[in-house]
């Protein structure tokens, strides 16, 4: 009967222990590369009810492909540890499936003999997700790029009878010469002032269609002066008022989402306005971690069952024929709160106006991100 000291015991049943409650698979080889040890784990990756099933395999049994165990094979005779292989493997069933596995090869120092560990861990599911993700990724490149092209299309069709509008008041202005009278000069420069800012709103809405694929610029934001360009780009008519209530905060933001936030927010109020005096009010409250802004309007108001609606793409609640409606510009709103972390809700009542509030956060995610970077 072979004795073994107390703390000889204690190890083998400590190293026992840890063998059988291992999650990786563990097979444990002899100088002819046949499996000694094996635990659940690695009956479980190869498809057996216990380890012993596996025991007397030669390594090269498992793999799928002939080739991949002969290039690993001088691995297996020399000391050292190498890691992060990956190859196919074949289950007791024939199914195949790919395992990450590491090979550590030692030599005992009473018997001389090597003394080979293999520890693999199934990363089938891993590799399926990273090629599903490659072939996302691949798709949404492509989309990007069609979409990088259709921008281009439209901004040139759009821009380009701006530059028609432009030319043609500057042709009349010269045709015309002294017979024009000061108040018609003025009014053609403000005219092709007013072409020049729409074309550059259009390259802003072409740097916005980036967002998310491509960094948008922060700088320093006036929003009193943001407000001013706001109002005259869209020329309210006589009956209409528009008041900038209080002093408007600088903010450090991509310009182009705050301008388009304002814009849209204050057509409508515009557009819709139904009394002989409109009024529409622009005002802000700083929050701690915020900029609460608002726009409110005298108008007809709004039922408190479409306070939802109103924001759902192409819905609007009055008929296309009696008012130009994309419906379009509050859907475009949320998308930019939500892009920039803040949000939006309406207050109205039918007959009483109608209130919007939205929080402009301080930092957005999208400066979160740049300053880490």
């Amino acid at each position: 009967m072979t004795f073994f000291p107390p703390e000889v015991l204690y190890s083998k049943l400590l190293i026992g222990s840890l063998i059988k409650v291992m999650q990786e698979a563990l097979l444990v080889l002899n100088a002819s590369d046949e499996i000694e040890i094996a635990n659940q784990a690695a009956a479980d990756i190869f498809g057996y009810s216990d380890g012993e099933s596996l025991l007397r395999k030669n390594v090269r049994e498992l793999y799928a492909s002939s080739k991949d165990a002969d290039l690993k094979a001088p691995f297996f005779q020399e000391e050292g540890h190498s890691d992060k292989w990956e190859d196919q493997f074949i289950r007791e069933d024939g199914r195949i499936f790919i395992a990450s596995y590491s090979i550590t090869v030692i030599r005992d120092n009473e018997s001389g003999k090597l003394l080979k560990i293999v520890l693999l861990r199934d990363v089938s599911e891993q590799r399926k997700n990273i090629e599903m993700i490659a072939e996302y990724t691949n798709s949404l490149e492509k989309n990007n790029k069609e979409l990088d092209q259709f921008a281009y299309i439209v901004s040139h069709d759009l821009k380009a009878p701006l530059r028609a509008i432009s030319n043609l008041s500057s042709w009349l202005e010269d045709d015309l010469g002294s017979s024009l009278s000061g108040e018609n000069k003025d009014n053609l420069a403000t005219l092709r002032g007013r072409v020049k800012r729409m074309e550059a709103l259009i390259n802003g809405i072409l740097q916005y269609s980036k967002v998310g694929r491509e960094n948008v610029p922060f700088q320093t934001v006036d929003v009193a002066t943001l407000l001013e360009d706001v109002i005259e780009l869209l020329s309210p008519p006589p009956h209409i008022r528009v008041d900038i209530t209080g002093p408007m905060p600088c903010i450090e933001t991509p310009r182009i989402l705050l301008h388009q936030v304002f814009s849209n927010l204050i057509s409508n109020a515009i557009k819709y306005n139904d009394q002989e005096a409109g009024v529409v009010s622009v005002g802000f409250t700083e929050k701690e971690s915020y900029f609460e802004f608002w726009v409110e309007d005298n108008g007809p108001g709004i039922s408190p069952e479409y306070h939802e609606t109103i924001f759902v793409i192409f819905q609007t609640l009055q008929a296309r024929d009696k008012y130009e409606s994309t419906g379009i510009g509050l859907t475009i709103v949320k998308r930019i709160l939500a892009a920039v972390g803040g949000k939006i809700n309406v207050v109205s009542t039918v007959g009483k106006g109608s209130k919007f509030i939205f929080n402009w956060p301080k930092t957005t995610p999208e400066k979160s991100n740049h300053e880490k970077s």
